[in-house]
């Protein structure tokens, strides 16, 4: 088991619900920091948390609509996901997030929340989210690795 998880989640059929599985299967694919297992959970909550266990630090990548730009990207502390009543609008979110906190004792981490322009059936993402694609992947690979650096 890898000390830190990254966990790509959403639903692919859901346009840009599916941000946070394509940014970490991209990033698995380019990463080169060892300690590091990248898993993609999609909206498997027990298959997400079961991956978790053991781990000592987990950032989660998925769609949030916080009311932000297409695009913008949001760092939440797990600890803290009560306190964000959007974080609970999703079905997947609303379980994975509250299992969770409550852990947050013993496994800690955050979740890097992908503004979306649109979540509807479909798959693949919206083409307003795919014209900002290269720099989303961009900011969320150098957010997540400021996270681990202040990690020590």
């Amino acid at each position: 088991m890898k000390k830190t998880i990254i966990l790509g989640i959403g639903n692919r059929l859901m346009k840009d619900d599916g941000a946070g599985i394509y940014i970490a299967e991209e990033l698995m694919n380019i990463e080169e920091n060892l300690d590091c297992e990248y898993i993609i959970g999609e909206s498997d909550i027990d298959y997400s948390l079961s991956k978790l266990e053991g781990a000592e630090f987990v950032i989660i990548l998925d769609a949030i609509l916080s009311g932000g730009n297409t695009g913008d990207i949001e760092v939440y502390s797990l600890d803290k996901t009560d306190t964000h009543g959007f974080l609970s609008l999703s079905p997947h979110n609303m379980h994975l997030f509250q299992a969770l906190y409550d852990q947050r004792d013993k496994l800690k981490g955050c979740i890097i929340g992908i503004e979306p322009f649109d979540i509807s059936f479909q798959i693949g993402l919206s083409r307003e989210l795919e014209k900002k694609w290269p720099e989303i992947v961009s900011k969320v690979k150098k957010t997540i690795d400021e996270i681990l650096s202040n990690r020590g």
